[in-house]
């Protein structure tokens, strides 16, 4: 009996072991789908003009796919390294591996690949612009929220002609280009932006201006005895809020409001011996103490003859009016030029062309004391910081001509016209297309 029943716990247990054994719940694998590639669309660079150190923001769709890695592709061949990829931004760094010039950026994932995407990029340092071709560039503008320059130059290739238009260089897929300024025809005078859109343009008897870039502007006509034709309309300041436009003669046209309102200042009678000016003023300029001074020479040949040339020194609070004869006594000296630059009215430099040497003078024009020999100009940055021509080369001094270390090399026989500044960048104008630009 008790054989019997081991052998009937033996076949329960088997059978339910078999039971068991044959049960279809067990779980079975799941197969992955697979989520093939969209078609890839770059629908905007954030800017076609970059620096190197910046960020490139492509914008698109079907930028990234969660089964095949996003590989951005520069030039075509180049697989380079994004900083954020999402399916509708990737955010490219700008290196100094990616090539100065024009590049093309693709995307590419798996098979699908994208349009290409063009863009300039810039290196830090000395770059060589080539917008305005072989013009005279006579002055430019730079500014540190933007990449445009604004330059005034000369389309008159010959020695002796003349004509002058305000041309804009902005920033493209193909490098700075040349775009145009919107203004009525015929030769200017001179031409300042101090911001994308606040500027002012002169002729010889007239001065615009413009708070939206030249796209819309409005401009004040002056007779001929406020602004004889030899000299006509100067920019001698301009800031976001003012601009005070001057004559050889001491005249001033000063507007607050971009030429809404102008209010126009004769020149002093006492510049003018009925016809003839006596006076002739050179420099029209803001000084670090606030006030405005205007510099020049003075001579009634009709009364003394051709050698008695005397210094002019005026200085006003506001730059249109009040004006206060500083000195007309003093004899100018002759050799020196009578372009002066100063920032601060105590510290006036420019070139004595007889020597060729760079001299300052530190009592408004009386004396003068050599800082450097061989210079051929200068410009000022701040009240230490200078910048000089002297050969074929650009110099820098920080520390008010103690020291000077060099700038830039410029091809043989350059002339420069203007170096001028904003807080990172340096421009150089200088005829035959002499235009570089520094990023610093």
């Amino acid at each position: 009996m008790n054989k019997k029943l081991l052998l009937l716990s033996l076949l329960l247990v088997v059978g339910l072991f078999v039971s068991c054994s044959s049960d279809d719940s067990t779980e079975k694998p799941v197969i992955p789908v697979i989520k093939e590639p969209l078609p890839i669309t770059i629908s905007e660079l954030t800017s076609d003009f970059l620096i190197i150190g910046q960020n490139l923001e492509i914008k698109g769709i079907n930028l990234a796919n969660k089964d095949y890695p996003t590989v951005v592709l520069l030039n075509d061949t180049e697989p380079v390294v994004a900083k954020e990829v999402t399916e509708t931004k990737i955010v490219l760094p700008i290196t100094d591996a990616i090539k100065v010039g024009t590049n093309s950026v693709r995307i590419q994932i798996n098979k699908t690949l994208s349009a290409r995407a063009n863009f300039f990029v810039m290196k830090k340092g000395w770059n060589k612009l080539n917008g305005l071709g072989t013009y005279d560039v006579l002055t430019s503008n730079v500014f540190d929220d933007s990449n445009s320059v604004f330059s005034f130059a000369d389309s008159d290739t010959r020695d002796f002609g003349f004509w002058g238009f305000p041309a804009k260089l902005q920033g493209t897929s193909e490098g700075l280009t040349r775009t145009a300024v919107k203004q009525n025809g015929g030769s200017y005078g001179a031409f300042k932006m101090v911001n994308d859109n606040i500027g002012v343009l002169t002729s010889t008897n007239a001065a615009t201006y413009s708070n939206s870039g030249f796209e819309n502007s409005n401009s004040t006509t002056v007779e001929s005895s406020f602004s004889p034709a030899i000299n006509g309309l100067n920019i001698g300041y301009a800031d976001q809020n003012t601009s005070i436009v001057t004559t050889f003669r001491g005249g001033q046209l000063y507007t607050a409001d971009n030429g809404a309102t102008v209010i126009k200042s004769e020149p002093l009678k006492w510049t003018a011996r009925g016809n003839y000016y006596r006076a002739s003023i050179t420099t029209f300029k803001k000084s670090s103490n606030g006030k405005f001074y205007q510099l020049g020479i003075i001579n009634d040949y009709a009364k003394e003859g051709s050698n008695k040339h005397r210094n002019v020194v005026l200085e006003s609070a506001t730059g249109y009016s009040d004006w206060t004869v500083i000195d007309t006594i003093s004899k100018a000296n002759l050799n020196i030029s009578y372009t002066y630059k100063f920032l601060n009215i105590n510290n006036i430099l420019t070139i004595d062309t007889t020597n060729k040497t760079l001299v300052a003078s530190t009592d408004m024009l009386k004396t003068w004391n050599v800082i450097k020999t061989d210079v051929k100009n200068i410009f000022l940055r701040t009240e230490t910081q200078w910048y000089i021509v002297s050969g074929d080369k650009i110099y820098v001094t920080k520390d008010s001509g103690a020291t000077w270390e060099l700038e830039l090399e410029l091809p043989a026989d350059s002339s420069v016209n203007e170096i001028s500044f904003s807080k990172t960048k340096i421009i150089v104008s200088g005829n035959k297309g002499l235009h570089y630009l520094k990023l610093e």
